[in-house]
């Protein structure tokens, strides 16, 4: 929807400029519809393929440090905010 309207005034004030912003803005919708939930998720699921690159042991190890629930982190996080 942002893109469209950001598309349409660039059809009526036709400028390269209002081109580039409509791109940006839309990058901007897209990334602010990604809950935080959803960032965490895809982190970890990285994080986890990089584990599988270790051998035995270390694979273990790392895997036991990027399972930690969403859930857990986000508890975790809110405690060292109001800590400060």
């Amino acid at each position: 929807m942002i893109g469209w309207i950001a598309g349409e005034m660039c059809k009526v004030f036709c400028s390269a400029t209002c081109r580039r912003l409509s791109g940006a803005t839309l990058l901007l919708a897209v990334l602010a519809a990604c809950s935080n939930q959803q960032l965490y998720n895809g982190i970890q699921k990285n994080r986890q393929l990089e584990c599988q690159k270790l051998p035995g042991s270390q694979y273990d190890k790392c895997m036991k440090e990027v399972s930690e629930p969403y859930e857990e982190y986000e508890r975790d996080r809110q405690e060292l905010i109001e800590a400060r």
